[in-house]
């Protein structure tokens, strides 16, 4: 079929029209509207010189299109292949009618009907497209298998054509090996009619943090953040967190592994650098303070949202369009370096995770597991389902990260998957589906198959008070990885009511001290590097003694080889400790005690330890102590503060302990 000159300019409205609405959409959707316009301008290219009824029916139905009403152009764009069955353009234009109205399955009818009629290769595309949409893997594979050999195709679009192969090829096999997948949603207690999504749940696995989207009367919808607790089985009825909620939305929240700091996702604010902008929020005696701009340079000029916090509070990942990208979102982290003379935060180095985890298409909702070694992110270009994918890599090291590995069928489908949440020990995942047409979004929970299980986490959990008034005192705490030497040691600082929480990722051994001024520092030793399964947590109330005659400390990260009073230098984070403390103090005189278990000879214990205790004060001796101020004991096996029955009771007798004999 032909089509005259006056038809042609409908063509050119039309495809200004597009022209407008394609900067909004996504790269797939760029494709089609090319191809459908491709398509027409092939079809004009002759010229009649009269025009038939059937032309004129045509041209009306173009006409509706362009003024956007497509149920009348499909009405008037049918009755042309009623009465002309091989008039091939008003297939086209019913074909394009169905994709925008989300008929797939009427797309490919119009399509497969007006393939017999040109020889046109681009029209598979179109297929496969279409039957892609619909999870038809097989048919869409057809398709595009039967595009590539044609001649023409530019480097950029055999590459995009090619990635949708390899997802073809990758979903068929996908669905043949599912992976374990049974969803369930959560009670009425969080789910409601309203859509809730992004659930955030706490270290501890007491608290669920989510956004709901509530109707609002003569204006958009409202989201707010809500906050509900386990206790005794069940989730509580979530309860808004009114000092956070706005008349603005609130959403695509982390929490810190600690519960105190709260980023979020709000758009278009008074205070804001761009058209969407990360906040944040103190908690400070069990309330939240007035949200605020996390600041440049991670909010700026561009889109930023979706953050997700480091658990050693390092790090704050997040999805950008901004300039310097490898695609249209990508995923972002920046290094957080605490609060600006608490009156806002301050940022180091803001990075691009590179070309392992963004593409040319859209990186978005970034979860670092509390491991920090895992991160999982959302695709829609990666090799997956189709739509938006969940994907899971490794941090390999500072800024090096592994291939993404897509999570399988079931849990990616034909649709986006976003917004996912897995428990600290990594076992349970959270995520936000509109699987109940009555109730949209709900929030649903799973196990995680053991395939896909980040290595679990423990934590540490403590409270400081002074030993003698019992208020609390606010201490830093330093943890430090005694199997990397390398690594920085962590410091950080007990609330306003000496409260504090730390992860500890397991298969590593942490030196734990805490201090502050006028008190004898804390020392404990978690031993995780043989651990396999989850300890656990470690939950401890921490009493300072005050500097006094009498008053000691017992050391438990001083090690030494096995029978033999050499140091180790795993030793070494808390011989440096001992060190500043007493330099602090200079008028302190300490006596240096060794103690033992009761494994083997009581002599040769006695011994050992006492040769132990002056290994330690020769240390001190050789970081310039003055030797009058130091003694050195050894009580081999004689004052256990455990039973010698377990290998824990035994780890906590071997310790050196320092006791204040003068001032």
């Amino acid at each position: 079929m032909v089509l005259n000159t006056e038809i042609i300019i409908f063509f050119n409205r039309l495809l200004i029209n597009k022209l407008a609405k394609m900067i909004q959409f996504s790269i797939k959707n760029n494709v089609h509207f090319i191809l459908f316009v491709v398509l027409l301008m092939i079809c004009s290219a002759v010229f009649p010189q009269s025009k038939s009824r059937s032309e004129k029916q045509y041209e009306k139905a173009l006409e509706y299109y362009n003024l956007g009403n497509l149920k009348l152009a499909e009405e008037v764009a049918k009755k042309v292949v009623e009465n002309d069955p091989v008039f091939f353009n008003a297939y086209l234009l019913l074909a394009e009618i169905a994709h925008e109205s989300g008929s797939a399955r009427y797309e490919i009818e119009y399509l497969e009907k007006a393939q017999p009629l040109t020889e046109n290769p681009i029209i598979y595309v179109r297929l496969a497209e279409a039957h892609y949409s619909l999870g038809d893997y097989a048919e869409a594979l057809n398709y595009f298998e039967k595009y590539l050999p044609s001649k023409n195709i530019s480097k950029v679009r055999r590459a995009q054509i090619e990635q949708k192969t390899a997802s073809c090829k990758f979903a068929i096999e996908a669905q043949k090996h599912p992976v374990e997948f049974k969803p369930e949603r959560l009670s009425t207690n969080i789910n409601s009619a309203n859509d809730e999504y992004w659930p955030v749940l706490s270290i501890d696995q007491k608290e669920l943090v989510f956004t709901r989207l509530i109707p609002a009367t003569g204006r958009l919808p409202q989201e707010d953040f809500y906050v509900s607790r386990f206790d005794s089985g069940n989730w509580s009825v979530a309860q808004p967190i009114s000092e956070i909620n706005t008349r603005w939305n609130e959403g695509a929240e982390t929490l810190s592994a600690d519960g105190k700091l709260l980023f979020f996702t709000a758009c278009n604010r008074t205070d804001g650098k761009g058209s969407c902008d990360i906040y944040y929020s103190k908690n400070e005696n069990g309330r939240w303070s007035r949200p605020r701009n996390v600041g440049g340079p991670v909010s700026t000029s561009s889109w930023e949202g979706q953050p997700s916090f480091s658990s050693d509070n390092r790090y704050l990942y997040f999805s950008s369009n901004r300039a310097g990208g490898m695609g249209q979102k990508d995923i972002w982290r920046a290094e957080f370096l605490g609060f600006n003379n608490q009156i806002g935060l301050h940022w180091g180095k803001v990075e691009n995770l590179g070309d392992s985890i963004n593409t040319q298409g859209n990186e978005i909702s970034p979860f670092i597991h509390a491991n920090n070694k895992d991160l999982f992110f959302a695709s829609d270009y990666h090799t997956g389902m189709g739509g938006m994918d969940l994907f899971r890599s490794e941090v390999k090291s500072e800024n090096r990260f592994s291939k993404p590995v897509n999570l399988g069928f079931p849990i990616n489908t034909i649709g986006d998957e976003q917004g996912l949440n897995i428990s600290g020990d990594g076992t349970e995942a959270f995520f936000a589906s509109a699987r109940n047409k009555n109730t949209g979004l709900d929030i649903y929970r799973f196990e995680v198959d053991k395939n896909l299980q980040p290595d679990p986490v423990t934590y540490v959990k403590a409270k400081v008070i002074d030993a003698k008034t019992k208020q609390p005192v606010q201490a830093e705490v330093e943890l430090a990885d005694l199997t990397n030497s390398h690594s920085e040691i962590r410091k950080e600082k007990a609330d306003g009511n000496g409260e504090i929480l730390l992860c500890l990722p397991l298969g590593v051994n942490y030196s734990f001290t805490v201090s502050e001024n006028g008190y004898l520092f804390y020392s404990q030793a978690f031993q995780l590097t043989d651990s396999k399964t989850l300890y656990q947590p470690f939950l401890l109330t921490i009493e300072l003694q005050p500097v006094e005659v009498g008053a000691e400390m017992n050391l438990y990260n001083i090690y030494f080889e096995t029978d033999s009073f050499t140091i180790l230098p795993a030793s070494e984070p808390e011989l440096q400790k001992l060190v500043s403390f007493l330099i602090h103090n200079p008028k302190l005189k300490v006596e240096i005690q060794g103690h033992t278990d009761n494994t083997g000879n009581a002599d040769k214990n006695q011994v050992l330890s006492e040769k132990r205790a002056k290994s330690v004060v020769n240390f001190l001796v050789e970081k310039g102590l003055d030797k009058n101020r130091l003694h050195d004991n050894g009580f081999g096996d004689r004052l256990p503060v455990a039973s010698n029955e377990t290998e824990e009771g035994r780890r906590q007798n071997r310790r050196t302990t320092v006791k204040i004999i003068g001032n």
